[in-house]
C-alpha cells in the first residue's frame, strides 16, 4: 500500500516528503490524509471494481460545479496532476487522486437547532445539484438501477446470495427482503416517471463536517448520479428518524430545514415509502458486490438489513402523519 500510495504522490508533487494519517472512513476506497509541506489533502486509491476514468471524471465536474456557486458550504476540489489530469493511472491498473482537505469535525444531531440545518444543508445540497450541468454522457448509476450499483452484484449475483447466504440472515429477514424487492419492482411504472435531477444519495453526518458549530464541508461524492429528485430527501430524512429514535420533532425540525431551499409535489411524497425501500434494497445490494470482492460485509450488511425493517414498520404505522407533515412544509 505504502508504493501505491507514493507512486500516487509522485505525480502531484515534486516534494515526496509526506506524513499519512488514517481516516474513520473510506470501507470502498483506499483514503488516507496526507500532509506535505504543512498542508493538508485527501489521498485515495480508489476500488477497481467501482470507480473507472468515467466516474471519476464526472465526481470532478459535479464537484467543481459546486465550487463556483455561492453555496454555505465547501466540497473536496480534485486537484491537477503534473500532467494536468485530476485523477492518475497507476501501475497495479487502479486509480488514484488527490483532493483538498476541509477542517471540521462530524455534526451531531441531538437538538432541533441541529436538525434544522442539517435539513437546510440537505436541502441546499439538492437545490445546488440541480443547477449542475454536467458535460459528460456518463452520469453515475442511479439507486433505482440497484443490479447495476456495484458490477459484482448483478441479478443472478444477488440472487445465488440471498439463496445462500454467506453467514447467519434470518428466514424472517429474507423473506422481508424478498417481498419488499417484488412490491419496488412491481410499482416501476409509478416511481420511473417522478422528477430527476443529480443526486448526491449520502448525505447523512457521517459525510459533513461542522466548525464552529455550523456545518462547514460536504464530502463523499463517491454514489452521486442522475437520479430521482425525492430520493436525497427520503435518504436524510430516513437518517434523522434512525438517529433519533422516530422523534416528531426532530423529523419536523430536518423538514423545515430543507423547505428553506426545496419544495416538492404530492406525487413526489406519495412515493415516500416506495424510495425509502429502493434505497435500503440499493445499499443492500452495494455491500453484496463488496462481499463478492473480497469484503467482510456481516455486521453492516445485518444492520442495514434491520434497519430497513425497521424503518419499514415506523412508516407502515405512521405514514399519514410523515406525509402531512412533509405537506405542511414542502407543497
Amino acid at each position: 500500500m505504502q508504493d501505491i500510495i507514493d507512486e500516487i504522490v509522485r505525480n502531484y508533487f515534486e516534494n515526496t516528503l509526506y506524513e499519512i494519517e488514517s481516516v474513520p472512513f473510506g470501507l470502498t476506497n483506499i483514503t488516507k490524509i496526507m500532509i506535505l509541506n504543512d498542508e493538508k489533502y485527501v489521498i485515495r486509491n480508489y476500488n477497481r471494481h467501482t470507480k473507472n476514468v468515467e466516474s471519476i471524471k464526472f465526481e470532478a465536474q459535479v464537484t467543481t460545479c459546486l465550487s463556483k456557486q455561492n453555496l454555505s458550504f465547501v466540497v473536496p476540489i480534485f486537484l491537477y496532476t503534473n500532467a494536468r489530469e485530476q485523477f492518475v493511472r497507476l501501475s497495479d491498473g487502479t486509480l488514484g487522486a488527490i483532493v483538498s482537505f476541509v477542517e471540521g469535525a462530524v455534526p451531531e444531531i441531538i437538538s432541533i437547532q441541529q436538525a434544522t440545518e442539517f435539513g437546510s444543508i440537505v436541502g441546499e445540497v439538492s437545490s445546488a445539484l440541480s443547477q449542475c450541468t454536467i458535460d459528460c454522457n456518463y452520469r453515475g448509476v442511479p439507486f433505482t438501477e440497484f443490479y447495476s450499483l456495484h458490477p459484482l452484484a448483478n441479478y443472478s449475483a444477488v440472487s445465488t446470495f440471498m439463496k445462500v447466504p454467506p453467514f447467519e440472515i434470518s428466514q424472517a429477514a429474507l423473506n422481508f427482503y424478498e417481498e419488499m424487492i417484488s412490491f419496488v419492482e412491481q410499482k416501476k411504472l409509478v416511481w420511473m416517471d417522478l422528477p430527476k435531477q443529480l443526486v448526491h444519495h449520502d448525505v447523512l453526518i457521517y459525510n459533513l463536517l461542522s466548525k464552529e458549530n455550523k456545518i462547514h464541508g460536504v464530502l463523499d461524492f463517491d454514489f452521486t448520479s442522475h437520479d430521482i429528485s425525492f430520493m436525497e430527501f427520503t435518504i436524510s430524512l430516513n437518517h434523522v428518524i434512525q438517529l433519533t429514535n422516530g422523534s416528531w420533532d426532530m423529523a419536523e425540525a430536518f423538514i423545515k430545514g430543507y423547505s428553506k431551499f426545496r419544495k416538492c409535489t404530492y406525487q413526489e411524497i406519495n412515493q415516500l415509502e416506495i424510495l425509502t425501500r429502493i434505497y435500503h434494497i440499493a445499499v443492500l445490494h452495494i455491500y453484496i458486490g463488496q462481499h463478492y470482492s473480497g469484503k467482510n460485509i456481516e455486521q453492516n450488511f445485518n444492520y442495514i438489513l434491520s434497519q430497513f425493517q425497521s424503518r419499514n414498520e415506523w412508516l407502515n404505522k405512521h405514514c399519514s402523519l410523515i406525509k402531512k407533515l412533509i405537506e405542511n412544509y414542502l407543497i
